[in-house]
């Protein structure tokens, strides 16, 4: 039984990771879910109420098309609380690689008719509105996934992390891949929440959490030049998972 508490979901460009991490593989997070009204979501089911009003909206996905713009807009109008969840939302993801070449070329290259494409550079959703916390990850983490929600039931604050990567892996007691064995770790300037879950297990971190709040960007592409990282390979790192963000820019010297 609901709580009266009203959630409506929505995805735009993305894979749908997001939803199915939200819905079918974390058992608690699942449990906290059914305490709340989920009125409208296309994975769970036929209808809804698309037009809320909503307490909490949850945003999957990079805006990428003018009408998920305008829809995105009504939905912020008609909620109390918005969220992007996961990263092509937060920091526009993977389908913000396609901003480094020209839309044109982009469509070109998926289109054999690009006379009915109507396609925007990737943007997450807070580009066009503003937000009210980010679940970071791909696909999101549990711990910010559960924290949004029970704060939407408790009518608190949620708390997000807003600390790097690195952080959490002295709080793992890991190796740092950076320093011990010259592996081109994002971990510096990507937000923690992941749990190191890639350096405590040997792997430099690629970014996928998007980028820390003041991240020194172009001092870590620096230190990767000086590892003998050619321009091109930094800047596909800074533009896998974060081409359209502010804190990684400097980073991103194109080759």
């Amino acid at each position: 039984m609901g709580t009266g508490k009203r959630i409506g979901i929505f995805k735009y460009s993305s894979c749908a990771g997001c939803q199915f991490q939200l819905f079918y593989f974390q058992h608690y997070v699942l449990e906290t879910i059914q305490a709340v009204d989920i009125v409208y979501c296309k994975m769970l089911q036929s209808g809804g109420e698309e037009d809320g009003p909503f307490d909490l909206a949850l945003i999957e996905g990079a805006i990428t098309e003018q009408w998920q713009a305008d829809q995105l807009k009504r939905i912020r109008e008609r909620s109390e609380l918005l969220a992007p969840i996961g990263s092509c939302a937060v920091c526009g993801g993977v389908p913000a690689i396609k901003n480094t070449a020209h839309e044109l070329d982009a469509q070109r290259r998926v289109y054999e008719d690009i006379s009915v494409v109507h396609s925007l550079k990737a943007h997450p959703v807070d580009h066009y509105v503003r937000v009210d916390g980010y679940v970071r990850g791909c696909p999101p983490g549990v711990r910010d996934l559960a924290e949004l929600v029970k704060s939407l039931l408790l009518n608190k604050t949620p708390r997000f992390l807003d600390y790097s990567v690195c952080v959490e892996c002295k709080l793992e007691e890991a190796i740092c891949v950076l320093v011990a064995y010259q592996e081109p770790c994002m971990g510096p300037v990507t937000n923690a929440g992941c749990g190191a879950l890639c350096p405590s297990r040997g792997r430099a971190c690629y970014g996928c959490w998007g980028p820390m709040k003041d991240a020194n960007a172009k001092a870590l592409a620096d230190r990767f030049e000086r590892m003998g990282l050619g321009r091109e390979e930094i800047y596909r790192r800074f533009t896998e998972f974060g081409e359209p963000t502010v804190e990684w820019k400097p980073g991103q010297v194109k080759p």
